[in-house]
């Protein structure tokens, strides 16, 4: 998996062109729409607590990286948190909910370890990489990460970027290209 600072940062970059619709920011305030969509780009790996608890195999349909790693699990589960949420206004927050989560399974797919990720469910439980994987495995456990931080997070650095560079271009679009000085 690609680790959860990296998931948190590429879901929350990838929600600032939210930041200026008016449907979400009337049910959520502006701060939270970035905070809510990465913390939706961690959420999947919960999977490895449910997995402990219910006794679940590692590589099974439950285990991690299966089905609460899947697109179309992950579309469900934020349109119906979103319509908990925002009720009548729930599809806008929903999608970039969805987008934070997506994030998800795509960067694990790009890792160089551990059990592919279930991205074509309901079409098949096969678990996939993508063809490139440049981000190097984070593992499960805290001090094992810390101990390899650095050669994990420097190559996760480009996608971070490269989604920070996606949702500030497009927050200045839907921004008109107007330039805002704080």
């Amino acid at each position: 998996m690609a680790s959860a600072i990296t998931h948190f940062i590429v879901g929350a970059a990838l929600a600032l062109p939210a930041l200026e619709s008016k449907t979400i920011r009337k049910v959520l305030p502006g701060w939270a729409i970035p905070v809510t969509a990465g913390l939706f780009g961690v959420a999947p790996d919960l999977d490895t607590f449910v997995m402990r608890a219910f006794g679940m195999p590692f590589g099974g349909f439950y285990g991690h990286r299966g089905f609460f790693h899947s697109p179309f699990f992950l579309m469900f589960f934020c349109a119906l948190l979103a319509g908990i949420v925002a009720r009548g206004k729930w599809f806008w927050l929903g999608v970039v909910w969805w987008i934070g989560a997506v994030t998800h399974p795509l960067l694990d797919a790009l890792t160089d370890g551990g059990t592919g990720v279930m991205l074509l469910f309901p079409f098949s439980d096969e678990r996939l990489f993508l063809p490139w994987r440049p981000i190097h495995v984070s593992p499960m456990s805290i001090s094992r990460f810390f101990s390899r931080a650095r050669y994990i997070l420097w190559s996760e650095l480009p996608f971070c970027l490269g989604a920070a560079g996606l949702g500030a271009a497009g927050l200045i679009i839907r921004r008109g290209g107007k330039s805002y000085h704080v």
